[in-house]
């Protein structure tokens, strides 16, 4: 079982909170933090699960982001599993910017059939 996952990300210009306002200036916005995180959770807890049948959904998303990440610069998440129950995975995730920490947060994730979600989008 494989219990932490980690992924490089280059900081574009899409990701920096200018492109909301360009009076702001160009570093890492907290929603694409956020984006980030959740896709290294997935990606993690998808070597896990049969992904044929099942798949992850995210449930919730606590973040706490104190550094910043300019245009250009590597961005470093790393997901480890902390607690799973069949359902619900919980994860502690952190962003690193070299060796400073620029933000962590927990992330749940829940398991859910491909076929429950088929039918909820009415396929």
């Amino acid at each position: 079982m494989t219990d932490s996952y980690s992924e490089k990300f280059i900081v574009k210009e899409q990701d920096c909170i200018s492109e909301i306002n360009s009076e702001l200036p160009s570093v890492l916005g907290t929603y694409i933090l956020v984006k980030w995180m959740e896709t290294v959770s997935a990606r993690l807890i998808n070597k896990q699960i049969d992904t044929q049948k099942q798949m992850t959904m995210g449930k919730r998303v606590d973040i706490e982001h104190n550094g910043m990440a300019k245009l250009g610069e590597e961005v470093i998440i790393e997901a480890t599993i902390v607690e799973q129950s069949k359902r619900e995975i919980l994860f502690n995730v952190v962003a690193m910017l070299g060796e400073k920490e620029i933000a962590r947060a927990t992330h749940t994730r829940v398991v859910i059939s491909k076929k429950a979600v088929a039918k909820m989008m009415g396929k």
